[in-house]
């Protein structure tokens, strides 16, 4: 079945099709009579204008892809949450890709997102080589959120872990824990910003994790939401009281973190979302112009943002 077209539209409203065309474009230009009648027939008939045409008539489309690296990341639905909200607050619609936590699969929806000719690119939390986000780069404006990327054609915008990992240690010290343990999976670089932190507040990481013995840790540092829904399980299978005989921070945002009465330190993943969707549409109305062809506008922008410690349920103060 084909879609109802501006002459069907005209034809029910009895009416010229270059009229529809005008109510479409919200013109003022026609009485408040014949508008509701091509409303109202566009309204029977099911017709939704067709936004990429309009959109390559004028240069721009209105759309913004939006390719996340795996959807299965809790992160990235907090993330979205913010980039959604801006780019509604400036009235431009996004269409959602997945590269489904494989680098063949992200560039191939990357090439997917770039033939549709949108007015630019949003990547979040991007797998693929530093080299293919530039070659997209130099066809259309390009924003990254979770990833940095020494380019100017690109605009980033990142949390600062190692900062989160500070104010966690930092914390767990003023709460009077002096034996802390690190949990992680596959993030080298913030062990080593724990080891720092825990350094240089004059605590000691502990790393044998058998608990009740005399040098065990009395505070646990999870990095990541996944690390941490682990290490909650843990504690609670191996009898332990949490907050009672060990507190919990969790480097992350999880959504069930609140409900769950978990402590967490991030930065504001919404937030993030909002600042790399603000950065790309900025770059969009500078690039004098939408599809391809070299989408750069002035430098790229680099937005660190800072941590935020939630303290819930899982911390509290150090008891003899």
């Amino acid at each position: 079945m084909s879609h109802p077209t501006l002459e069907d539209v005209a034809a029910r409203a009895g009416v010229s099709r270059a009229l529809v065309s005008l109510v479409m474009r919200g013109s003022p230009k026609v009485g408040k009579e014949r508008r509701e009648a091509v409303l109202k027939a566009a309204d029977e008939l099911g017709y939704r204008p067709n936004v990429m045409a309009r959109g390559l008539a004028a240069g721009r489309t209105g759309m913004a892809g939006v390719l996340a690296a795996d959807l299965h990341d809790p992160l990235f639905a907090s993330v979205h949450d913010g980039l959604a909200e801006e780019a509604g607050r400036r009235g431009v619609r996004l269409l959602l890709a997945s590269g489904g936590g494989r680098p063949a699969r992200e560039r191939a929806a990357l090439g997917e997102l770039f033939d549709l000719r949108l007015d630019g690119l949003l990547l979040a939390g991007p797998r693929i080589a530093a080299a293919e986000i530039e070659r997209a780069a130099a066809g259309c404006p390009v924003a990254v959120v979770g990833r940095s990327l020494r380019s100017a054609g690109v605009d980033c915008v990142t949390a600062d872990d190692a900062a989160a990992v500070r104010l966690a240690v930092t914390r767990l010290a003023d709460l009077g824990h002096r034996r802390i343990a690190c949990m992680s999976v596959g993030r080298s670089r913030l062990e080593k910003a724990f080891e720092a932190a825990v350094d240089e507040a004059g605590l000691t990481a502990v790393e044998d994790l058998r608990w009740r013995s005399p040098g065990a840790p009395t505070a646990v540092l999870a990095l990541g939401d996944v690390t941490g829904t682990a290490a909650l399980t843990g504690l609670y299978r191996a009898g332990l009281d949490v907050p009672g005989e060990v507190s919990l921070i969790v480097h992350g945002d999880a959504p069930g973190a609140a409900a769950a009465g978990v402590t967490t330190v991030a930065a504001p993943p919404a937030e993030l979302g909002r600042l790399a969707m603000a950065a790309l549409l900025d770059r969009i109305g500078g690039a004098g112009g939408g599809g391809g062809g070299g989408g750069a506008a002035g430098e790229g922008r680099r937005v660190t943002v800072p941590p935020v410690l939630t303290e819930r349920t899982t911390t509290r103060p150090l008891t003899p």
